[in-house]
């Protein structure tokens, strides 16, 4: 087959380089500048004013001088067109993968490829035992029409709907090789953390079963992870129509996006239970930076810890909750409340999701809670990085654009 790609010395390739020079230039004088630690200037709160720091201006207008060269030389290309018509979908995305989810390997091996953490991947036979262990990946099996391989899982594969009917592979949510085992897996798909568990990897090994690793951090990954799913699964051809179906979708919507100075910020779980958030090389940054905008803490990387100082002291302009707001749940009908008992203050409910935030005193002059830009949006959208990736763009956009609270059933 003729190859497609572009030269490594086209000038595409070049202007990435020059691009990334100098946004490496400007991302330096932002951290020294955030070193600093400036105490923000605040003036009174205009129509368009979710900035109101001049030193938190100036470093958002050079990560948006960044993010404008990174979207000119750095843009996610259109499917390459091959010789018998279907897209060429993961190569440009995926350094490692196969440039579309490949058909059957002739010889010895039915698939002999590599997964996204440099493992070789060789099977006699396409498995009909598969345990995953990332509810992402689980997502993808089931999209692509290999749902009927899986026979185990781990608790958080939750989605679609008849994944919950599978038996766990895990102990009390924690990875147990003896229970995993009881499933007879041939194949067990697990992303990097998973992937760190010596005693998890170590059984498996020995017991003669292949693992499969994945890896997405950003939206080509995910490519080539559906690209990986569809190759060891026999499925390439749903595969490869996913990833299509997907580039199209995103390229529609980012005809309707433009860089914004504005940040993000994503909390993942109550105060009670302490703050997390993702940073920079997360699924969820990725999502935010496609849209134009800026994740508050992208100056760190994956899962972090951060306090509420640290939150309030940067101010971000909007903020998503991955709690819900329960009073807007509808009443169980089989609780019918006595019309005269007194109230009882003890079975009010506490406030929680957007409500909880917005009521924070001591978050009074966050620009989000000053601006009224505090949301929900339901976690597996934003932050497993799936299929439905796309739900999660235009909940995002909804929220960024429409200043809209998305609907979830």
């Amino acid at each position: 087959m003729k190859s497609t790609h572009a030269e490594p010395n086209c000038p595409h390739r070049t202007g990435m380089l020059y691009c990334t020079q100098f946004i490496c230039i400007i991302h330096a004088v932002r951290a020294k500048a955030l070193m600093m630690d400036l105490s923000p200037v605040r003036t009174p709160a205009g129509k368009d004013s979710f900035m109101t720091n001049p030193t938190k201006r100036a470093l958002r207008l050079l990560t948006a001088i960044s993010l404008v060269l990174m979207m000119g030389a750095c843009a996610l290309p259109s499917p390459v067109p091959v010789e018998d018509g279907s897209p060429n979908v993961a190569s440009d995305f995926a350094p490692g993968l196969p440039a579309t989810a490949q058909a059957p390997a002739s010889g010895e091996y039915v698939v002999d490829t590599t997964d996204m953490a440099g493992n070789a991947i060789r099977l006699s036979a396409y498995p009909e035992r598969i345990v995953v262990l990332d509810p992402a990946d689980c997502e993808i099996l089931f999209s692509i029409g290999a749902g009927s391989s899986v026979v185990g899982r781990a608790i958080n594969c939750d989605y679609p709907e008849e994944v919950k009917m599978l038996p766990y592979a895990t102990s009390n949510g924690k990875n147990d090789p003896d229970v995993l085992l009881l499933r007879e897996p041939q194949v067990v798909v697990m992303g990097t953390e998973d992937a760190a568990d010596a005693d998890l990897i170590s059984a498996l090994t020995g017991a003669g079963v292949t693992i499969v690793v994945t890896n997405v951090t950003d939206i080509n990954n995910l490519y080539g992870a559906i690209a990986l799913m569809g190759t060891i699964t026999n499925h390439a051809t749903e595969a490869n129509s996913l990833v299509s179906q997907l580039i199209t979708s995103i390229a529609a919507l980012q005809t309707k996006v433009s860089t914004h100075a504005e940040t993000v910020y994503l909390e993942l779980s109550p105060l009670a239970n302490g703050m997390t958030t993702y940073g920079g090389g997360s699924i969820f940054n990725a999502l935010v930076s496609l849209l134009g905008f800026h994740n508050e803490f992208e100056d760190q990387t994956g899962l972090i810890s951060v306090t509420q100082d640290q939150v309030v002291g940067r101010s971000p302009d909007v903020i998503i909750t991955t709690s819900r707001d329960l009073s807007q749940d509808a009443p169980d009908p089989s609780l019918t409340p006595d019309p005269n008992a007194s109230p009882d203050p003890a079975a009010t409910p506490a406030l929680t999701g957007p409500a909880e935030i917005l009521a924070r005193s001591d978050w009074a002059q966050v620009d989000a809670v000053k601006n009224q830009q505090v949301y929900y949006i339901d976690p597996a959208l934003i932050t497993r990085a799936g299929p439905r990736i796309l739900d999660g763009l235009n909940a995002l956009y909804s929220v960024l654009y429409d200043h809209k609270q998305p609907e979830f059933k």
